[in-house]
């Protein structure tokens, strides 16, 4: 229990942080710096990469995956993938709406409307990810015997989307860190509400 705890703190920090001026020109210096550093070919990289954190390529993975745990009569596992991929989603609208930090404007390479804090994408793939790892290894032999490598992959998805949102110049560092804790914050959440059902059908 004390890392839900513990990222929703840290969350809280950060939320509280970004009004700080320090923390603002910090963020700001780090987003002109990513201008710097761009490329045609990596421009190109990062607009596929940030594309594994949207809510259009998620939501079909994640029925795909429902569809196959459905197939190994695990249907509530699926349901509660869905579940939680609701919940991130909504969660990240309110926050965003209610905080409203605006966003860099650093001749941002994609288009996005809403407010800065915290990222979506990035609060997606920390949550999203981790949690069909998680099921992925849980119910399927294959997965579950190379579970390191099938976690260490959904970690480097979910921070290569991040630095990719502050690569195209739509995010700051500290909307993508509050958007990992809150993530993680929901993975943790879910994997626990499992593991407790798990104990109590055995009882």
């Amino acid at each position: 229990m004390y890392k839900p705890i513990s990222l929703f703190l840290f969350f809280l920090f950060l939320a509280a942080a970004i009004h700080a001026n320090a923390v603002q020109s910090a963020d700001e210096t780090i987003s002109k710096a990513a201008v710097l550093i761009r490329q045609p070919w990596l421009n190109d990289v990062m607009t596929g990469v940030t594309y594994l954190g949207t809510s259009s390529f998620l939501l079909p993975l994640i029925v795909m995956i429902g569809a196959v745990l459905f197939f190994y009569r695990k249907t509530w596992d699926g349901l509660l993938m869905l579940f939680v991929f609701g919940a991130d989603r909504l969660l990240n609208k309110v926050l965003k709406e209610w905080i409203e930090r605006v966003r860099p404007d650093f001749a941002p390479l994609v288009h996005e409307s809403s407010f800065s804090f915290p990222s979506g994408h990035s609060m997606n793939t920390a949550c999203v990810y981790p949690v069909i790892a998680y099921f992925l290894v849980k119910h399927l032999p294959f997965f579950s015997k190379y579970k390191k490598t099938v976690y260490t992959i959904a970690g480097v998805i979910t921070v290569l989307v991040g630095i990719s949102r502050v690569y195209l110049g739509v995010h700051f560092v500290t909307d993508v860190l509050g958007g990992f804790s809150l993530g993680l914050l929901l993975f943790f959440l879910v994997k626990g509400f499992d593991e407790k059902i798990k104990r109590f059908r055995q009882k």
